[in-house]
Parts: C-alpha cells; sequence; structure tokens
C-alpha cells in the first residue's frame, strides 16, 4: 500500500470515528455534487458502467469469470499490448482474464469438436478442431477490436465535442470547465474519454488537464491528426491577452475540425471501392462458384462429408469471414455522421410492440412472441420430412401419392433414402422433389422470425425517425434565424415563436411552436420547455444533432442574448458543413453502397436461387444415373467401375437447407453494412432495414427456388423418363 492509499484509509477513518453517520453521508453528497459544468467527474466509474455497450459488459463477465476458473498470465509484451487496449476501451478488466478467456474457450471448442468426431461428424469435427485452434489466437484480438470500435464512435463525436468546448470558451476561457462542458453533455464514447481525463486530474494523476490532453491526445496522432491540431488551437488560446485574437483561434480550430473530417471523408470513399468489390468476391461470388462445384464433388465422393464441409463453409465460416471484413470497414469509416436514437413518447412501449385486433378492440404483446410463432410454424413445416420419416409417416405418403396418380406423381414418390456404400455405408436423405421444396420453410422460418421481431419493434419509429432527419436538414436555417432574432432584441422566449411563425408547415416550425407553447401556456423555462422530460420538444426528436445544438444555446442562453445570438450564427455555419459534408459522402459512397443494395435486396437471392433449383436438377440426373449404373453393373467390371465411381448427390433437401441460412445471414451482414455506412450510428434506421430486407429478400430466394425446382422437377422426370 503506498503513501497516499495509507494517508486515504486512516483520514477516512478518523472521520468515521469523529463523525455519525448522518453527517458523513451530508459530507459525501457535499462532496459529489460539484461545479456541473465538469460532469461529476467523481462519478466515473458509475458513468463508464451506465455508458460501455452490452458486448462490452459480458465480454468483462466472460473474462473475470475464466481469470477465476484458470487465471493464467500472459508475457510480459501480450500484457502491455492488452492493458494498452483495455484502457483505450475502458474495459473494467485485465490481461490475465483475456489470456484465460482466449484459453478456456479454446479448449471447450476442441472438446465439442472431438464430441463430433465421436459421433461420426469427422469433417465438422475437424473443422472445429481448427476453429478452436483459431479461436485462441482470434480471441485475444478482441480488446483491440473493441478499442478499435470504440474510437471509430469516439470519432463521430469529434467535431461535436471540439465545438462543444469552442462554444463554452467563447464565454468563458477556462479549457478544464470546457472539459467538463463537453463531457456532461456530450452521450458517447467521447464523454467517457472526458470523464476520465477530469477523474485523473482530480486524482493527482496529471497536476492540469492540459497535461491529461497532451498525453491522451497522442493516442489520436495517427487517426485523427485535424483532432490534436484543433484542440492545441484552443489550447493557444488561452494565451492570448486580446479576446478577438483568442475568437479568432477558437473559430480556426472549428474550422480544422470540419475541413479535416471532409478530406477524410473523400479519402474513405475512395477507398471503399476497391474494398467492396473485395467484399462481394469474398461473400458472394465465390460461394457462388462453390455452390456448383460441391454438389458435384459429392456425386463422385462421400456426400455426407461434403456435406459436411457445405455446412462448415457456409454457415460458419463464410458468415464470420464476412462479417468480420464487415465491421473492419465500418470501424474505417470517417466521424461527423450524427445519429438518431429511439425517441421518447408517451406510447413508446405500445409503437414496438405487436397488434392484435378483435372486433374494434385491440391487444399489445411482445413482438418476440409473433416472431417466435411464425418462425417455429415455419421451421416445422421445413422439418417436416424428417419427422414423418421419423414416425414411418413418409411410406404411407408415398403410396398415396402412387393411388393418387394413375401414371405416377409428376414428382415421383414424397421422399427416399439412399444406401451410401462409400465412408463406411449409412442410410442417407431425404431425396425427392417434396421435401426439398419443404426445406424452403427452414430458411423462410429464420428470416421471418428476426424480420418480423425487427419490423414489428422499429416499424413504427421509421415516422418518427423520419420526422427527425427532416428537422436535422432544415435546423442549419433554423438556428440561423433564431440567432438573428436575438440579436435584433427579441427575448429568446418569444423567438422561438417568432421563428415558429416564418417556418410553419415545416418540421422545425412545429417544433420551436412546441417549445413557444410549452412557454407560454405551460409556464416552463426554455431549458424546460425543450428538454422536460414530460413534456419537453425534444423528446419527439432524439437526434445528437438536434440535442446538441439545444445544450449549447441553452448554455450560451445563460450568458446574456449577445453571446447567445453569437453562438446560434455560429452553430449555423457549423450544422450547414456537417450537412454537407454528410450529402458529399452519401453522394461518393452511392456507387458502392447501390452495388451493396442491389446485392442485398435482388442479385444475392436471385443468383442463389438459380443455383440451387440447377443443384436439384444435377441431384435428380446423378440419381437416375447411379440407379441405371447400378442395375446393369452385372453386365461387366467395366460398369461395376462405373458404378462404384457414380453415386448419389447430397440431397437438396439438405444442401438448400444449409445454403438458404446463408442466404438469411449474408442479406442481414450486408444490410448492416450499408446502413451503418450511409447513415452512421442509426439504429432504429439500421435494425428496420435488416429486418424488412431479410423477408423480402429471402421470400424471393424461395420463390425462385420453388419454381426453379418444379419445373427442372417436372422436364427432368420427362426427359429421364423417355431414356
Amino acid at each position: 500500500m503506498g503513501d497516499k492509499e495509507k494517508f486515504m484509509k486512516s483520514f477516512e477513518s478518523k472521520l468515521k470515528s469523529q463523525l455519525g453517520a448522518k453527517a458523513l453521508s451530508n459530507l459525501s453528497g457535499n462532496l459529489s455534487s460539484g461545479d456541473d459544468d465538469l460532469g461529476g467527474s467523481s462519478d466515473y466509474e458509475t458513468f463508464r458502467g451506465e455508458k460501455m455497450p452490452q458486448l462490452s459488459s459480458f465480454y468483462e463477465s466472460a473474462c473475470n469469470f475464466a481469470e477465476k476458473i484458470l487465471n493464467l498470465k500472459p508475457d510480459k509484451k501480450t500484457a502491455k499490448k492488452f492493458e494498452r487496449s483495455i484502457v483505450a476501451a475502458h474495459l473494467n478488466v485485465t490481461p490475465g482474464g483475456v489470456m484465460s478467456f482466449s484459453v478456456l474457450v479454446s479448449i471447450l471448442i476442441v472438446m465439442f469438436a472431438l464430441v463430433l468426431v465421436i459421433f461420426g461428424f469427422v469433417i465438422v469435427g475437424i473443422g472445429f478442431l481448427l476453429i478452436g485452434a483459431g479461436s485462441y489466437f482470434a480471441l485475444q484480438i478482441i480488446p483491440s477490436m473493441l478499442e478499435r470500435r470504440f474510437r471509430a464512435k469516439a470519432n463521430d463525436e469529434v467535431i461535436i465535442g471540439v465545438f462543444y468546448i469552442v462554444a463554452f470558451m467563447r464565454f468563458n476561457s477556462n479549457l478544464e470547465l470546457a472539459i467538463g462542458f463537453a463531457a456532461n453533455y456530450l452521450s458517447g464514447p467521447l464523454s467517457l474519454d472526458f470523464k476520465r481525463l477530469l477523474w485523473e486530474v482530480e486524482n493527482a494523476t496529471y497536476p492540469d488537464i492540459k497535461q491529461a490532453l497532451d498525453v491522451y491526445l497522442e493516442s489520436w496522432r495517427d487517426e485523427n491528426l485535424e483532432f490534436l491540431e484543433a484542440i492545441y488551437l484552443i489550447e493557444s488560446s488561452l494565451f492570448e491577452s486580446d479576446d478577438s485574437r483568442r475568437i479568432i483561434l477558437l473559430d480556426k480550430a472549428l474550422d480544422i475540425i470540419l475541413q479535416g473530417s471532409y478530406e477524410r471523408m473523400i479519402h474513405f470513399a475512395q477507398d471503399l471501392t476497391g474494398k467492396v468489390s473485395t467484399f462481394n468476391m469474398i461473400g458472394v461470388v465465390l460461394p457462388m462458384l462453390g455452390l456448383i462445384i460441391l454438389p458435384l464433388a459429392a456425386s463422385f465422393g462421400n456426400p455426407k462429408s461434403v456435406l459436411e464441409i457445405v455446412f462448415l463453409l457456409y454457415n460458419i465460416l463464410f458468415p464470420l469471414g464476412v462479417a468480420f471484413f464487415g465491421v473492419m470497414i465500418i470501424f474505417n469509416r470517417p466521424g461527423g455522421i450524427n445519429s438518431v436514437k429511439k425517441p421518447k413518447v408517451k406510447n413508446m412501449d405500445q409503437l414496438q410492440q405487436y397488434e392484435l385486433k378483435f372486433g374494434s378492440k385491440s391487444f399489445f404483446i411482445d413482438a418476440k412472441w409473433p416472431a417466435i410463432f411464425y418462425g417455429l410454424f415455419f421451421l416445422l413445416i421445413g422439418f417436416s420430412p424428417l419427422i414423418l420419416h421419423a414416425t414411418g409417416t413418409d411410406l404411407i405418403l408415398n403410396d398415396v401419392l402412387s393411388n393418387l396418380f394413375e401414371n405416377g406423381s409428376p414428382f415421383g414418390i414424397f421422399q427416399h433414402y439412399e444406401q451410401i456404400d462409400k465412408g463406411g455405408g449409412y442410410i442417407f436423405g431425404p431425396y425427392g422433389t417434396y421435401p426439398a421444396l419443404l426445406s424452403l420453410f427452414i430458411p423462410l422460418g429464420v428470416a421471418y422470425m428476426f424480420g418480423i421481431y425487427l419490423r414489428t419493434k422499429y416499424g413504427k419509429l421509421i415516422g418518427l425517425r423520419d420526422k427527425t432527419k427532416r428537422l436535422e436538414k432544415e435546423f442549419a436555417s433554423a438556428t440561423f434565424q433564431l440567432g438573428n432574432r436575438i440579436n435584433e432584441g427579441i427575448a429568446s422566449e418569444l423567438a422561438f415563436g417568432a421563428v415558429a411563425d416564418t417556418m410553419r408547415g415545416t418540421e422545425t416550425g412545429k417544433f420551436f411552436a412546441d417549445i413557444d407553447s410549452n412557454i407560454k401556456f405551460n409556464g416552463l423555462s426554455v431549458e424546460n420547455a425543450i428538454f422536460d422530460p414530460d413534456k419537453g420538444a425534444i423528446n419527439e426528436y432524439q437526434s445528437e444533432l438536434i440535442i446538441s445544438s439545444m445544450k449549447i444555446f441553452i448554455k450560451a442562453n445563460e450568458k446574456g442574448p449577445q453571446i447567445s445570438s453569437k453562438t446560434l450564427i455560429d452553430l449555423s455555419r457549423y450544422l450547414s458543413e456537417i450537412h454537407m459534408s454528410g450529402e458529399r459522402l452519401k453522394d461518393l459512397l452511392s456507387e458502392s453502397l447501390g452495388s451493396m443494395k442491389g446485392q442485398a435486396k435482388f442479385l444475392a437471392p436471385l443468383i442463389t436461387g438459380v443455383v440451387v433449383a440447377i443443384v436439384s436438377l444435377v441431384t435428380m440426373i446423378m440419381g437416375s444415373l447411379s440407379t441405371a449404373v447400378g442395375g446393369i453393373s452385372g453386365t461387366g467390371a467395366s460398369t461395376e467401375s462405373l458404378g462404384g465411381f457414380i453415386g448419389q448427390s447430397i440431397p437438396t433437401f439438405l444442401f438448400q437447407g444449409v445454403v438458404g441460412l446463408y442466404i438469411v445471414m449474408l442479406v442481414g451482414i450486408l444490410m448492416y453494412m450499408v446502413t451503418n455506412l450511409e447513415n452512421g450510428n442509426d439504429p432504429i434506421f439500421t435494425k428496420f432495414s435488416m429486418g424488412d430486407t431479410v423477408i423480402k429478400a429471402t421470400t424471393k430466394y424461395v420463390l425462385i427456388v420453388a419454381a426453379g425446382v418444379i419445373l427442372f422437377a417436372y422436364v427432368g422426370s420427362k426427359v429421364l423418363g423417355s431414356i
């Protein structure tokens, strides 16, 4: 225990002996209730717990649990690397916990692989053995990935963070208070960084905020040099005795961060074209080529082993690879794009529930229940061939179809299983057109389960989100008008009503009218008229851009109308720059994102559907050839050799089930990428788009496969029957 800890412990025990519990409680409350501008830096740990994403919290719990079981320690070099990422990502873990988690998960995967091998799934088991070995190294990069994700989200807040500091220092040249102001009003990762800086200054880790900032900014040097330059200019303004010169330096800091962000967007858009081409090759073209080759390989080899390879590739390795590559692209997206959060309206819970109507009455249930119902219903139909075979009912259906059609069913019997002599000999199936068609309900069930949940949960919020986006577009002009009205001598309480009249019929006009109504008829202050939890006008418009702008206005308004007016006019310029940069980025990305949208909504389902339908024809042909060759195998040695060479292919039921699930995952990943690249951190639009597109794309895929299977089965049966 160091001298500082000993002193604090003795001081604490002395306080407890001399003061009562009530006095201690009051003292604690007084000490923690510092200047609001500092953002409650003494509550950093509490704040960290509230702001950390759920994934990080789960990872922390997993690492801490693994450390209790294994308690492994990495070497010094590895520990130092882990420690750097842990600190940067604000993780509550130790390097030993990261290492223990990597080893524990690897051991569990290897044990699972051995179980698969024991039960006869040799190929999949070997695949999981390799995954287990690779996971030991892959899981050790999770802290650096979380650091990268944390930094990417912080990058979105760099511009508004600098603007907060500049706006505050216009009327109060105090860097520590300005950092506290930004930390208090920012809502994301950059706020957490600023809180920790204040925490470290208060706990004497650094003597002052300037030194703390200088050390912190070094971590941004390779990633966002403009951020460093802007903060250094802000620090330089502290040494200017002339007020006008000080304001010029602050404005220059804001210009640098805006211009730097614009240039980074251009470079990102230029680099993205090549990355999207690579992504399409890895995620779409390469898997499509494999779909054509693998079924043929099964016909000349062991179909069970080939199916295991298909499952390993299309349901595990390809989705993981595509998701990892996509996330890395998103992490490199430049900052400056603001997010739209879930609005705070009174009937929010009801808007996110599923509505059941019985006559004139409506009942609302949680969105997960209809999603589970539809998903399980479709999955039950999809797996019905296996269920019918297990109960022996498929034999009855075979007889029914034979008796129902005098000349035989156009698609043969319901289903059959084949004896495969390769690989030790086993029964494999189900083969047939009917189980192939029923298997389409497997990807449909998974798609509807997730799609219905996401569409129900966020579908009714899209309208509110679109209103917020319209307000963002109009807000630069609105803040300029508001600043001019205040500059004309109109009180801020009346200025909102004046601007609302001139912008009647627009979303901004409605927003300002709601603020004016709260002031006039509800007797609220300007701040409460905007931010009141129950009646605040901002509740319906949960945009980081709008919220940040109004918080800046409220703080400036406390310093008088002149500062308030100037801040609003500067804010208007800032909003215009941000809007221009965002629109320019969308324009630059339009070609690349258009290609990805086309893949997700149409091309991937279409191409894959056609390939699966062709595979069903190949399976039918190879099965007929195998049967024909087997029937004449006694005629000569060469025929017997040929009979051993040509065998059954993978049943379309199993093959389509695996590939259909890949399409569901691929479409979801593509839409997640597109929406994040185009709109930034917009969870409402992202989740709704994923759910909606997954349902529509999977439905297209199912219809294409069904049409192809029926057509090829009918034509194939006629052609093969005439041979």
